[in-house]
């Protein structure tokens, strides 16, 4: 069963706000999973968390990265 979170260590990478959305199904305030799906509250970029072991961080869709960049 999927669960709703709102850490507050993760930022986004578009607009630096700390108001991320991410639905895991295993992670808590604490620990995310590589992969879980996360939204910016802020600006509604999507995207997902990406781990390497130690660290979480919230990683925005290409897609959405290169049409913000035109």
């Amino acid at each position: 069963m999927s669960k709703t979170l709102r850490p507050r260590w993760l930022t986004c990478t578009v607009c630096d706000s700390s108001q991320i959305e991410v639905t895991t199904e295993l992670g808590n305030d604490e620990w995310l999973y590589d992969g879980d799906k996360a939204k910016c509250l802020n600006c509604c970029t999507t995207g997902f968390i990406e781990t390497d072991g130690e660290q979480a961080w919230f990683e925005a869709d290409e897609e959405q990265n290169n049409a913000q960049l035109h």
